[in-house]
């Protein structure tokens, strides 16, 4: 120390920048802790502490008690959190309410934000995982509408799927419900999105499984790295290379399709007759330019696939607790079958129960503990007439889809929840793709997802099929526990399910569907 006195002592310039630097120190101090003051912060940085590193972690680690702590004591009032988005503006529902179609609260930009959880879309490989600004266009201008005259070929590629994946075992036997299903809604979907032979292509659903999961896992890696020394750092890892190898595998499968699909288009038009293909390989083509079909089918899948077998499996892990229900529900499919003639538009909505049962698994358990995350494109005042300033970001916590504020005996899973909600007259919050504040699954106003009406049908006739074709059950003494990680909230998928083949009261399969 004394060493140091000396040396200030005779090199005046050292007092001089120990001087400035510790005035930096304290100004930057005073400005993390200043800018927040109007609101409280959930998890506050100590004196002195420069990076959010700390206060980060906490909050991957204990997010769900945090947030539904921070909902008891904050109620309608937001507070600001620092978090795997960076650093987050929390909402109250009812400023959901208010706030869901401001066009100035951009969905796009945290999608593409690093900060945002940062899915590596800005490193060669990870493309896929950027979010594509015309997705939501050619899900509502091409699926939404084709419903109806779709779910003929989803039935009937639901049929084919299960039985491949389940097999017609008479025997108790384990299925994975994460990986399982989510091969069987790949198909199932991919028979929309991308035709009937490709979905049926081995070689592409297992090339493009494999990316998914390698860049899911080895996306992981990366982030133990500083945020600004991954666009450097992954050309000199392995997992990296595997990534990019990955997708041009998958880019040299769809090759041969592409160009077999091209000579009869152009065969077509020579002859003056339509384009014979309408599913998504077209429907990017006609939207864009330029593009990829393999990183955009693969983000389709990312997008879709993942979501939606999330939902189907968390239904069904809860139906197994709940047997008797898991009957009543297979009643209803008959009852509502035979008096639709089938498979239609109009049997999926009168599947009220199921309706009710898959909403209510949503509700018990979202993909996301937060929803409604948007970034202020320019300032926007608040519903309590403060200003939002450009650049900020927002979220909405979701802890109130377990308040006693909200529903009542709100942390008890009711199958019948929404089928009474629909008897008591609050019809528009009811229906499984009915958005509301008071349930965020899919989200809610502008930017509410857009595939849900899909999603919602895919999932209704995949239930159809694997509830009246087999029996299930959860392995002795299992009981599912979901786990988090910041604003991630995670199935449990550590256990099996047990199936086997049944004989169905409804031979649906030969039914007229339209």
């Amino acid at each position: 120390m004394s060493t140091y006195v000396d040396t200030v002592l005779q090199n005046p310039q050292y007092a001089v920048l120990s001087a400035i630097s510790l005035i930096a120190i304290l100004v930057v101090n005073f400005s993390f802790f200043t800018q927040d003051e109007k609101y409280p912060v959930l998890i506050p940085k100590k004196p002195l502490e420069l990076t959010d590193r700390r206060v980060v972690k906490e909050f991957l680690a204990n997010s769900k008690s945090l947030l539904a702590n921070a909902r008891t004591i904050y109620k309608d009032q937001p507070y600001r959190a620092y978090t795997e988005m960076g650093k987050v503006l929390v909402i109250p529902p009812s400023w959901v309410d208010a706030l869901k179609n401001n066009r100035q609260l951009d969905f796009l930009t945290p999608a593409k934000d690093a900060s945002a959880g940062d899915s590596h879309q800005y490193i060669p490989g990870f493309g896929p995982f950027g979010f594509d600004p015309k997705m939501p266009t050619v899900i509502n201008k091409y699926i939404t509408k084709a419903l109806t005259r779709i779910t003929g070929p989803v039935s009937e590629e639901s049929s084919l799927a299960i039985r491949d994946c389940l097999t017609d075992s008479a025997e108790w036997h384990a299925i994975r419900p994460q990986a399982d299903l989510i091969r069987v809604v790949s198909r199932v979907s991919s028979r929309i999105f991308m035709g009937e032979e490709l979905c049926r292509d081995e070689e592409w659903n297992r090339t493009s499984s494999e990316y998914t999961l390698l860049a899911f896992g080895y996306g992981g890696h990366l982030r133990e790295y500083p945020r600004w020394l991954r666009p450097y750092i992954h050309w000199f890892l392995p997992q990296c290379w595997a990534i990019r190898a990955k997708l041009n595998e998958a880019r040299a499968c769809l090759k041969p399709h592409i160009e077999r699909r091209n000579a009869i288009k152009q065969k077509a038009l020579a002859e003056g007759e339509p384009c014979p293909f309408d599913d998504s390989l077209e429907w990017f083509e006609r939207e864009y330019e330029k593009h990829d079909p393999a990183k955009e089918q693969i983000a389709v899948s990312i997008v879709a696939y993942h979501t939606t077998s999330d939902l189907l499996a968390e239904t069904l892990l809860n139906l197994c607790q709940y047997p008797k229900v898991l009957q009543e529900l297979r009643e209803e499919i008959v009852d509502v079958l035979k008096a639709e003639g089938g498979m239609t538009k109009a049997a999926l909505y009168n599947l009220k129960l199921m309706d009710s049962v898959v909403k209510e698994s949503q509700r018990m358990r979202p993909i996301l503990l937060g929803a409604f995350r948007r970034v202020a494109t320019a300032d926007v005042t608040l519903p309590n007439g403060d200003i939002l300033k450009k650049g900020d970001k927002i979220i909405g916590n979701m802890s109130h889809m377990w308040d006693s504020d909200t529903y009542d005996n709100a942390l008890q899973f009711d199958p019948y929840r929404f089928v009474k909600m629909r008897q008591t007259g609050d019809d528009k919050k009811a229906h499984l793709v009915s958005t509301s504040a008071d349930h965020l699954g899919f989200g809610h106003g502008y930017h509410a997802c857009p595939g849900r009406f899909f999603a919602a049908n895919e999932i209704k006739i995949l239930l159809c099929h694997l509830l009246l074709k087999y029996d299930w059950k959860l392995p002795e003494g299992c009981k599912p526990q979901p786990s988090f990680s910041g604003f991630k909230l995670l199935g449990d998928y550590s256990s099996n399910l047990l199936v086997r083949r049944r004989n169905e009261e409804l031979d649906f399969d030969s039914l007229s569907s339209s």
